[in-house]
């Protein structure tokens, strides 16, 4: 018996449908599954993707049978129209279309009227070669990587009668943007849908109440009349009419309710209008966008979302209440704040596995924790499990009320409700103050044993800012790299699933716990040191109120604090860990690509994802840092040698000789007024800062060497038990668990499935970047950004600099203007290093003075502002800006 390819629809029968998805996609089964429910659909078939899996076994060959069941369905599709494929005055043309078991929109190949050729079978196969061709085309295979779409057989392949459409659209039967909205959305316009979906035209758009279909919004756009056929002549006038007429809208509304009832779930619907009748060209359930979508040309983009989960709006608000009733109950009687900053730059958005260890090395037991009380402080015990963040619709929040209690559990510090509730940018950047209100009559029983506390670590900071750096460098990170070199060599592929699951737990420990609250002291000792140069000259700086609004010079701080940029521009990481001197001897050819990956492979960008690839895992993305940093004229300063060998040792490099640096400090002493004794001891301050923000990318470098152990080791145990990268949606604390079975079971696999889908609809939520626990409906709630012609945001490195705006919200894939630019982004982390190259200047949402991207940006002298909230709503590509790196002040010019 001959295989079947071939399945048919048309005329109220199937062959297909859901029940062989697998086989002839999801396109194919949705048409099929419309057939079946008596909607009008334009007949056609759909040949198996298992044709598409022969096609590339055998040489791009068709599979016996193939041929003559196509050649059937053609002869029956004519029967049906009553006209000849290709022949006669009025032929019958098909539309040849893609359709993969997973959606894959605009990935693979369309080819409309295909019968209109000379020889119009010979057309019909190299139109359905074309598609099987586009399975492999660079867009989808890089579409299904990036997914994770594996498994699949290929794609089918749709054949369906050209439906003559006079009008083409799309319906969603729920608004995608925000299913919460009760509308319903259609786009029309002239002439084929293809241009719609393609944005080739700007449609007409309706905006209907979902409960009674009733227009809510007209947005009628300019178009070409119909009825002129060459758009290019004289003839071709603009219309500013509907392309529906309100007795259509309201027909096809009912029709969409119709294919939701039968589909059960909001759906997105391709439709054509013909002879007075609405066709049904494709449905599939929405795709809610994973995120607020602002600026978008057509909602048509907006609604897909990366994950292909798709999520009712009955669900979207569930998961909405579930966080607004998780964070009540962690609300304090006084109110909480809760800011999206500091951890946020370097981990936007964790998966489950990768919070479960960031949360615990950021809590008082783990790393973070430890390395307070080292340094003297005293944090409250009950951060030991909790920390300081909360995580809010999947994106880590600082929790204000615990923050001040990761110093000092007795101080009655705290970061005021009220004042923050005012002005809520000072949230992002927030400063505690003492409240001898909130105090018990414990805190003033043992007020002066407490001023003997913070008298001893004071002491004690002093003694480790000189001694720790010689300490790290020569006996703390040599043991640590001689453990992670020892593991490195460990063939993960012999280890059982209990000695991963163990090796997991001892390098989450090891490194994130141990190592961790040592790598993380040249930040605090950084900071300490800046803060101490701070206090020394604010006051010594001069400022002038305004009169009459204009000629106020900036206050004490702001000119201490632009100053201190200014001497620490040009710091440099130690060799063995100057990433962006690496990245810059690569990209000019110094140093060859094995070299990188053998020094630098463990990095990667969004680093803190466990989920995230590494440079050593992925080639390509190091041919992509060659391309991105392009052709460089700037000496390399990456030499590797080994620890403890020639070079700056624990001291931080500068970028401009000694005599600039002098300069800089006359004028600096002229401005405050400093005697050569006082200078001299603000120079020793100097020397300590920049030792601590040279030693803190070191330390960053080798931490992120254990942290890659621990996601060599997931990986393990993901392949192990066939998880698809699941084992990232899972806890530290389940792993143990997981390793005792063979193999994971329908109960894992569960698991996984709802947590990924749980996360996808949280991160769709729109959240503000500061949260108040008396307006927790601001989670969901639509944020209108006003632009401005000045933005103000907090300065990172000195220096001014104007150029065209250049918007970027992934480093994968960005491909730089061909002129020098400024950069707009999120926060930056080392993959970020290839776009500054030959950047004018930098803008950041997130980030502060001693954030990745203030410490490079200052490297490469740079201007860079922060805090810039909502930075990619507020400005566009090609708008020009002048950056004032000392102000933190952006204007735009153009």
């Amino acid at each position: 018996m001959q295989h079947r390819w071939i399945y048919f629809f048309g005329q109220g029968q199937a062959d297909g449908g859901d029940d062989c998805k697998h086989l002839v996609g999801g396109k194919g089964a949705s048409l099929a599954e419309m057939t079946k429910a008596g909607l009008k659909v334009p007949p056609g078939f759909t040949i198996s993707a298992e044709c598409c899996d022969f096609f590339y076994k055998h040489s791009e060959s068709w599979p016996d049978g193939l041929r003559s069941q196509v050649e059937r369905a053609m002869a029956r599709l004519e029967s049906i129209a009553g006209r000849r494929f290709g022949l006669g005055d009025n032929p019958l043309l098909v539309a040849v279309r893609s359709g993969a078991a997973q959606s894959m929109p605009g990935m693979m190949d369309t080819l409309l009227n295909v019968g209109q050729h000379a020889d119009p079978w010979r057309q019909l196969e190299d139109a359905i070669t074309e598609v099987f061709r586009s399975w492999t085309s660079d867009r989808a295979v890089a579409f299904r990587k990036h997914h994770k779409i594996e498994g699949l057989l290929g794609t089918a392949v749709n054949v369906q009668m050209m439906c003559p459409s006079e009008v083409a659209g799309i319906l969603f039967t729920a608004n995608p943007v925000n299913p919460a909205l009760e509308q319903m959305i259609i786009e029309s316009s002239y002439g084929l849908g293809e241009a719609i979906v393609l944005g080739k035209v700007t449609p007409d758009r309706f905006v209907l109440d979902r409960r009674d279909q009733r227009i809510l919004e007209r947005h009628i756009a300019p178009k070409l009349d119909p009825t002129c056929v060459d758009e290019h002549s004289e003839s071709a006038g603009s219309l500013r009419q509907p392309s529906l007429s309100d007795a259509q809208i309201e027909e096809l509304a009912r029709l969409g309710m119709r294919v939701e009832k039968y589909f059960q779930h909001p759906c997105d619907i391709e439709w054509g209008f013909a002879d007075g009748q609405f066709y049904l060209l494709q449905s599939r359930a929405i795709k809610f966008s994973p995120k607020p979508v602002e600026q978008a040309a057509s909602l048509v983009s907006s609604a897909t979302s990366p994950s292909g989960i798709v999520a009712t709006p009955a669900e979207v608000e569930q998961v909405r209440q579930e966080e607004i009733a998780a964070l009540k109950a962690k609300s304090a009687p006084g109110g909480t704040v809760w800011a999206r900053f500091n951890l946020a730059e370097i981990l936007p958005e964790p998966t489950p596995m990768t919070w479960s260890i960031v949360r615990r090395f950021m809590s008082g037991q783990g790393g973070f924790g430890l390395m307070y009380r080292d340094l003297g402080f005293d944090p409250d015990p009950a951060l030991d499990e909790e920390g300081i963040f909360d995580l809010v619709c999947g994106r880590p929040y600082c929790n204000l009320t615990r923050e001040p209690r990761m110093q000092y559990r007795s101080l009655p510090f705290e970061h005021q409700f009220q004042l923050l509730k005012a002005n809520p940018a000072k949230a992002l950047y927030p400063q505690a103050v003492l409240n001898p209100a909130r105090a018990g009559w414990k805190f003033w029983l043992f007020l002066p044993g407490m001023f003997f506390k913070l008298w001893r670590s004071s002491a004690r900071l002093k003694r480790i800012s000189k001694t720790f750096a010689e300490d790290f460098q020569s006996r703390i990170l040599p043991n640590f790299v001689q453990d992670v070199e020892a593991a490195e060599k460990v063939d993960v592929g012999q280890l059982s699933p209990a000695e991963l699951s163990e090796r997991i737990q001892h390098w989450v420990k090891r490194a994130l716990v141990d190592f961790a609250r040592d790598s993380l002291k040249p930040t605090a000792l950084a900071g300490i040191s800046m803060g101490n140069l701070e206090r020394t000259l604010a006051p010594r700086y001069q400022s002038t109120p305004a009169k009459d609004g204009v000629g106020a010079t900036p206050s004490g701080l702001q000119q201490a604090q632009a100053a201190i940029r200014e001497l620490v521009m040009g710091v440099r990481p130690t060799p063995e860990a100057d990433l962006p001197g690496a990245i810059r001897s690569l990209a000019a050819g110094r140093m060859n690509k094995d070299e990188f990956i053998r020094h630098f492979g463990h990095r990667g960008p969004q680093e803190m994802e466990l989920a995230q690839p590494r440079w050593n895992e992925v080639a390509k993305a190091v041919d992509q840092l060659i391309t991105d940093a392009g052709p460089t004229q700037t000496e390399p300063y990456f030499s590797p040698r080994p620890l403890g060998g020639e070079g700056p040792g624990v001291r931080g490099m500068h970028n401009i000789d000694k005599a600039a640096l002098a300069k800089v400090w006359d004028t600096i002493a002229a401005a405050t007024r400093l005697l050569p004794s006082q200078r001299a001891v603000l120079e020793a301050e100097l020397e300590t800062l920049d030792q601590y923000l040279a030693l803190r990318e070191t330390a960053k470098h080798h931490l992120m060497r254990g942290y890659a152990l621990v996601r060599r080791l997931l990986v393990e145990l993901d392949r192990r038990f066939q998880l698809d990268s699941g084992v990232f949606f899972l806890t530290l604390d389940e792993l143990p668990r997981l390793a005792q079975q063979k193999v994971a079971d329908e109960e894992w696999h569960n698991l996984i499935a709802h947590r990924r889908r749980r996360r996808e609809i949280a991160l769709s939520l729109a959240t503000p970047q500061v949260l108040f626990s008396d307006d927790l409906e601001a989670i969901g709630r639509d944020v209108e950004i006003a632009g401005a012609e000045v933005l103000d945001g907090v300065p990172l490195s000195a220096g001014t600099a104007e150029g065209p705006v250049w918007i970027v919200q992934q480093v994968t894939g960005a491909e730089p203007p061909s002129e020098p630019y400024i950069l707009v982004c999120p926060s930056t982390d080392p993959a970020w290093v290839p776009l500054l190259v030959n950047a004018r200047g930098l803008v950041m949402e997130t980030g502060g003075v001693l954030s990745h991207g203030a410490i490079v940006a200052r490297e490469f002298g740079l201007p860079a502002v922060a805090g810039i909230a909502d930075a990619h709503r507020r400005l566009k590509t090609g708008q020009r800006i002048r950056v004032d790196g000392a102000s933190g002040k952006i204007t735009v010019l153009s």
